[in-house]
């Protein structure tokens, strides 16, 4: 039945938890909004009072064009122009933010006299925090024991004080590393144009900083082209005199070698060179003409050797005229034979007469033939001779031409030696010419395309807007500070988190009593109150938990103590009474008996141990009626010795308990933590069903659940978990889960007279 009612209560829960669960964030929100408030007005406070503490800054903007394009009196861009393109001009940024040029700026305007920049200037201010200063604790120790403390770290002892040009040099650092800081130099996307900021706390020192940078930049990219104009026409004053020299002696060295080896200038290897080119170009030309011959011969003297078939398909064959006009007779002739062998028999005169013709014919052509063959020999042999002859003028014409080249190798070598110093001396001459006359006429590759104006209005702080972002980071902190006190509790607040965190169905949920009231009077002097009622519900929650089944014998436990379940097993058994049921209490925690003090009895007393180590004994003396409740209790017992596993397992405990399950309408067991002892464990086994107990926002889900694992794996049966001691005007405020139980609790208390 248990199994039945959970499953009925997961498919009830189906399909709404995720549509609540973002109204349970803004009702938690909504109940902490005191928090809130106070947080979000105390860090609103704080975060005015140190904006309106903030310096205005302010900020001036000049751009600057560089690669300006200008008119050049001589060419001499090798020497000055620059080429601003793609990213070098990002290294005129870093240019525009160098230490030298920033010294010069600082120097120009006399920035040191400020104490903007000069932190030996600055007088102490006096702020709304600056009390916490002497929170530091720094500021306890003597400035003596710094300097030891610093000493004995470095190794080295300071006694030499620094001399004005140090102290000079460090105040310059300081100063430019202070106007870096405020310096700003980027350069404009697509274009060669850099925008140039400042940052001063005074609106007329942000300009006259702004337009300084780019002057400054202007005059030192001038010195600095001067500068190099100025080496570059010394270097090549020294350079010229020496390469005129050079000149000299080359020339010199050409003209003294021709005189000694006869060579004029009007000689030289070019007839020669000329003479071996066409010699090798005819040798090429008859070697392949005597190849040709060759091969034709052979290709005649092939075919003649085969036979003589296909030798009339030569070349030399078919182009011959005299063959050819043989041919004609041949085939004529032929023809007649043809028609005499018709009429005249192989014997006949005409027919020997025509034969005779046929072969005259044909030792005519093989006659031709052979003289072919010869003339191809003939000119094969002339073609030999010819190369041979060309072979022998080439081999004459290149010794020569070695011999004239191995005397004019030094004098090539002279005249190149003497061309190539001519040559870089008329350069030389020439850039020297130009680098004097650009002296004094260097021009900027840069110009100030927008000046700084003194700005109207301060570019930090942003007041309005830093105090609208303090506001809201101070109202989302304090909210995260409330989901965080929510998360970070390990306590359980609703049904519906017990059901999805320990997966068992909560049964009732018992309020906390106003004030300090005690239960047991709460329950007599206001029998109509909501705790009463909610104990009522309990109550039928009990009984519905398995309809089918006779529930007489419940025990009440709970994970650790101060649950709430000794207060639980009174209110139950008192509201049971009033029904006019008998009704019997067993305190059968044995080591913590708690139930005697919350209705001022006496402690000691026979009670559950006496009865259980007895044998046939009348229960009339082992048990107290409470005649204010109604009610019948049996105390722990004074057999304190006997061991409470042994007792709760032994087959008297059955027997007892199934007595009382016939002498009374409803028992209830108040029986001790099962994370303590094992004793709710051994009696769950004879009980009918157990409540478990779990404190309302105390009792941590972990150590719960571990409870419930133990009682599971003893097969006690758990009718469900009763909630203990709920804050209800918080529950119904924060709107904890979604069944709506006690949501409104402040409408409907009208009917509760608490």
């Amino acid at each position: 039945m248990q199994d039945k009612q959970q499953e009925y209560y997961q498919q009830e829960n189906v399909g709404t938890e995720d549509s609540i669960h973002i109204l349970d964030y803004i009702q938690l929100l909504w109940f902490r909004r005191h928090l809130i408030v106070a947080i979000t007005l105390f860090v609103a406070v704080i975060g005015f009072i140190q904006v309106n503490q903030l310096k205005s800054i302010y900020t001036a903007n000049a751009t600057l064009l560089i690669g300006v394009t200008k008119s050049q009196v001589v060419d001499i861009e090798q020497v000055l122009s620059r080429d601003y393109r793609g990213y070098e001009s990002i290294e005129e940024v870093e240019v525009l933010r160098s230490r030298s040029l920033a010294a010069k700026v600082i120097n120009k305007l006399n920035l040191l006299g400020h104490e903007e920049f000069n932190p030996s200037l600055r007088k102490p201010e006096k702020g709304f925090f600056d009390f916490l200063k002497y929170l530091n604790p720094k500021r306890w120790i003597p400035s003596s024991w710094k300097k030891s403390v610093k000493e004995a770290i470095s190794g080295e002892v300071q006694h030499i004080a620094p001399n004005q040009e140090e102290i000079d040099q460090r105040l310059m650092a300081t100063a430019t590393d202070i106007f870096l800081s405020k310096l700003s130099a980027e350069p404009i996307e697509w274009s060669n144009v850099i925008a140039i900021g400042f940052n001063s706390l005074s609106p007329v020192m942000a300009a006259r900083v702004a337009n300084q940078v780019p002057e400054s930049y202007i005059l030192d990219q001038l010195q600095a082209k001067f500068d190099a104009t100025e080496k570059a026409t010394a270097w090549l004053t020294d350079q010229l005199a020496e390469l005129e020299t050079q000149v000299a002696e080359s020339e010199g060295a050409v003209e003294y070698y021709r005189q000694e080896h006869g060579i004029t200038k009007s000689k030289g290897s070019g007839i020669l060179t000329e003479q071996l080119s066409e010699v090798n170009s005819q040798l090429i030309v008859s070697r392949a003409e005597r190849a040709a011959s060759e091969a034709r011969l052979l290709q005649i003297k092939r075919l003649q050797s085969s036979g003589g078939h296909g030798i009339e398909t030569a070349n030399e064959v078919l182009s011959s005229p005299l063959i050819q006009q043989l041919r004609g007779q041949e085939a004529q002739v032929n023809r007649r034979l043809s028609e005499l062998s018709i009429e005249y028999g192989a014997k006949h005169p005409k027919m020997l007469q025509v034969n005779a013709e046929i072969a005259d014919i044909q030792q005519r052509i093989e006659s031709e033939i052979a003289k072919i063959i010869q003339g191809l020999e003939n000119e094969v042999e002339v073609a030999r001779t010819k190369e041979r002859s060309l072979e022998n003028s080439l081999r004459t014409a290149t010794k020569q031409s070695n011999v004239q080249d191995r005397e004019s190798v030094q004098l090539r070598a002279l005249e190149r030696e003497a061309s190539a110093n001519r040559v870089l001396y008329e350069t030389f001459l020439n850039r020297f010419k130009e680098t004097s006359s650009t002296r004094g006429i260097e021009a900027s590759d840069a110009r100030v395309i927008s000046a700084a104006e003194v700005p109207s209005g301060a570019s930090y702080p942003n007041k309005k807007r830093s105090f609208m972002m303090i506001l809201i980071l101070g109202f989302m902190g304090s909210c995260g500070l409330v989901f965080a006190l929510h998360f970070m509790s390990p306590g359980l607040h609703s049904p519906e988190q017990i059901e999805s965190e320990l997966g068992i169905h909560a049964i009732g949920m018992i309020p906390r009593l106003p004030g300090k009231a005690m239960p047991y009077d709460y329950l007599m002097e206001k029998p109509h109150s909501g705790f009463v009622e909610a104990i009522n519900s309990l109550k039928i929650s009990l009984k519905l938990s398995d309809p089918d089944a006779r529930i007489n014998a419940v025990q009440v436990t709970s994970s650790v103590p101060e649950e709430g379940k000794s207060s639980l097993v009174l209110g139950l058994a008192i509201v049971m009474a009033r029904e006019g049921k008998k009704v019997l209490v067993v305190d059968a925690d044995l080591r913590r008996s708690s139930i005697n003090k919350r209705l001022g009895l006496p402690t000691e007393g026979v009670g559950l141990t006496d009865y259980l180590l007895t044998v046939d004994s009348p229960l009339e003396g082992f048990v107290f009626h409470h005649e204010d409740t109604g009610v019948d209790f049996m105390r722990t017992g004074d057999a304190k010795y006997a061991n409470a596993t042994d007792i709760f397992t032994s087959k008297r405990m059955h027997d007892i308990v199934a007595k009382l399950k016939q002498e009374y309408d409803f028992v209830l067991f108040d029986t001790p933590p099962v994370m303590a002892v094992a004793d709710a464990k051994v009696i769950g086994q004879i009980m009918d069903k157990t409540l478990f107990v779990v404190r309302w926002d105390k009792t941590p889900r972990k150590v719960a659940r571990a409870a419930l694992t133990q009682l599971h794996k003893s097969n006690v049966e758990i009718a469900g978990i009763v909630l203990q001691q709920v804050d209800l005007k918080r529950y119904g405020r924060i709107g904890y889960g979604d069944s709506g139980y006690y949501y409104h609790y402040g409408r409907y208390g009208q009917y509760y007279q608490s």
